[in-house]
């Protein structure tokens, strides 16, 4: 890379970041500029991998389907603490064995 090259794209980045520190700190973070892709909840990964499966699941068949479907790994530990909170509060899920767990029927 050219000399002038990589200054510009320094310049650029550093340009980029106060941009995007300016607009956190305003408050202003929704205006146009870079794409924010919204986070997908645990909770609402599971959500969707048990409707799609149309049957309650194992805690691995949890993490399996939702890395399939969503390219993104669980903690066992926590997804199993996450749901069972979720249960005792009786929202979403339901345990059906020891580590498995179904929707809530509605």
């Amino acid at each position: 890379m050219k000399p002038n090259e990589l200054f510009l794209l320094y310049e650029k980045e550093v340009a980029e970041f106060k941009l995007e520190l300016i607009r956190k700190l305003s408050g202003d973070a929704d205006l146009p500029g870079k794409i924010r892709a919204k986070r997908t909840s645990n909770s609402s990964m599971m959500e969707v991998v048990l409707k799609a499966a149309g049957k309650p699941l194992h805690v691995t068949e949890i993490i399996a389907a939702v890395e399939k479907e969503f390219g993104v790994t669980l903690d066992r530990d926590s997804l199993s603490s996450a749901i069972t909170k979720q249960v005792r509060k009786g929202k979403r899920f339901v345990r059906i064995a020891p580590n498995t767990f179904g929707l809530k029927q509605t």
